[in-house]
């Protein structure tokens, strides 16, 4: 049953959501992405400007949301250690704030070693991506080099599985017209491998034309096609339990007025998906902590919140029909 969003939640001002690009790199090139890669590891002077930002508003804060966001954000684990040493601290601190720390990695140097050491700073919540089983995933989720990826990443999978680590544990699986009918190699692996540890779900997703420099290539599905396939997909899995929906999708995380996302070179935005979208600049992070917020930028993000118009809630990004992206500025 469908709710009414929550719009309260959404503004406020105890929350707040940081999503963290500490790199804008990446060790991957799949072949549906949409990022240019042209920024590099975050500056050392909006590291400063993250850890003061958070300390200056700990005690107002109720919730904190960090989400490790790229680029690869693995590739720069030593600027997550920076800021979460300090949000460590800030929790310790402040006992009634409610932490919740998640990272969206290709999963490709997630060993033992930084699995254990992310845990302890209380990243807990992990996305990882797969475009199917071996032959499939390593046609579209590429090294850089171009070399396959599955084995690495599988390998790792099954490594964080031996730990009792308390973490959780989404397997992203992308799906299009040509290769779904070739996931259920992969859902029968995920089921024997994962079917019986509570820790892994599964969110199926299909792939969506996001602004990459291949999206005329790219056969994608309409909206109800793609929800069929999903169904079926979800349908296989042993446990139902492991079917993993995002939360509080009828609110996008880009509508929130108590959330932003921290670019490795101190913008601020709105929305990862527009990132070379002048209108998703909508202020910058300074070294002591304060943003500069640029009101007539950031003020079409939040129209859904003003008009209760659940397509803008839901994504803001339609009220942008001429959306620049990486495909056209090439």
């Amino acid at each position: 049953m469908r709710t009414e969003p929550n719009i309260y939640a959404a503004v406020d001002s105890r929350t707040l959501h940081l999503i963290i690009l500490p790199t804008e790199q990446c060790n991957f090139r799949c072949t549906y992405c949409y990022e240019a890669f042209e920024v590099g590891r975050m500056r050392s002077d909006v590291i400063e400007g993250i850890q003061s930002l958070l300390a200056k508003r700990a005690s107002d804060l109720k919730r904190l949301n960090i989400e490790w966001f790229g680029g690869e954000p693995l590739i720069a684990k030593d600027v997550i250690y920076s800021i979460s040493s300090v949000i460590q601290e800030i929790v310790r601190k402040n006992t009634d704030l409610v932490y919740r720390g998640s990272i969206t990695t290709n999963g490709y140097t997630l060993d033992q070693d930084t699995l254990a050491t992310l845990c302890d700073y209380g990243i807990l919540s992990y996305q990882i991506s797969l475009d199917g089983s071996e032959e499939v995933h390593d046609v579209t989720r590429l090294r850089a080099d171009g070399a396959g990826t599955f084995r690495k990443i599988w390998s790792n999978l099954l490594m964080a599985q031996s730990t009792n680590f308390p973490f959780e544990m989404v397997l992203r699986v992308h799906y299009t017209p040509e290769t779904w009918k070739k996931h259920f190699r992969l859902v029968d692996m995920i089921n024997e491998t994962f079917g019986s540890d509570a820790r892994y779900k599964v969110f199926f997703k299909p792939v969506s034309k996001l602004g990459g420099v291949n999206d005329s290539v790219i056969k994608t599905f309409n909206h109800l096609e793609g929800g069929v396939v999903r169904e079926e997909l979800e349908g296989r899995l042993r446990h139902v339990g492991m079917v993993y929906h995002p939360s509080d999708e009828d609110i996008c995380y880009a509508s929130r007025a108590n959330s932003f996302v921290i670019r490795a070179n101190g913008d601020v935005g709105k929305c990862t998906v527009a990132l070379y979208d002048p209108r998703n600049t909508v202020g910058k992070i300074n070294q002591d902590g304060t943003m500069k917020l640029y009101k007539d930028r950031l003020i079409p993000w939040l129209s859904g919140l003003q008009t209760l118009d659940s397509e803008l809630l839901e994504c803001p990004l339609k009220q942008f029909p001429s959306l620049i992206t990486l495909s056209s500025i090439q």
